[in-house]
C-alpha cells in the first residue's frame, strides 16, 4: 500500500488517513450481542476496545485475556472464537479479549467471582470440597 502506515493496534499496514487496519476496524466497529438495555442503546467504548486489542495482540494473533490460548478470528461457531468480555458485566469501560467460551462461562460474574468459581470448581474436581459462598453474584441477572 502506497503511503501506508502501522496500524496503532496489530502493526498491520493501514491507510496513512485511516485510524486502524481493516482487520482491526472490523472488530472494533463490531456490535456487540446486547445492544439494548429497556430503551438505551448501549455503544461499544471504542477506546477500550482498542486498549483491549492491543493488549491481546502477541505479534502474530491475538490471545485470550483469560486463558492466553491463541483466539479464531474467522469461525464464530469455534469455542476460540474472540470476543470482547466486559471484566465487570455490562461495563463497557473495562473489556478484555476472550475466547467465546471462556466468555459465556464468565457471562454475568466479575473478573474475581468468575476466578473463584473457577477455583473451587477445580477444587471440586480434584476430589476436594466446594465453598458454596462463590454463589453470591452481585452481577447476576437470570
Amino acid at each position: 500500500m502506497r503511503n501506508s502506515v502501522a496500524c496503532p493496534v496489530c502493526g498491520g499496514t493501514k491507510n496513512p488517513t485511516a485510524h486502524f487496519c481493516k482487520r482491526c476496524r472490523k472488530i472494533i466497529d463490531r456490535p456487540g450481542p446486547r445492544r439494548k438495555k429497556g430503551d438505551v442503546v448501549i455503544k461499544p467504548n471504542k477506546d477500550a476496545r482498542r486498549r483491549a486489542l492491543k493488549k491481546a495482540w502477541d505479534g502474530e494473533g491475538f490471545r485470550c485475556y483469560y486463558s492466553d490460548i491463541r483466539l479464531i478470528e474467522d469461525n464464530p461457531k469455534d469455542t476460540r472464537y474472540w470476543t470482547f468480555d466486559h471484566r465487570t458485566p455490562r461495563n463497557e469501560s473495562d473489556v478484555v479479549v476472550a475466547a467465546s467460551l471462556i466468555n459465556d462461562m464468565k457471562s454475568d460474574m466479575t473478573e474475581s467471582e468468575f476466578k473463584k468459581m473457577v477455583i473451587q470448581l477445580a477444587s471440586h474436581f480434584k476430589g476436594g470440597s466446594f465453598d458454596n459462598r462463590v454463589f453470591n453474584l452481585k452481577h447476576w441477572k437470570r
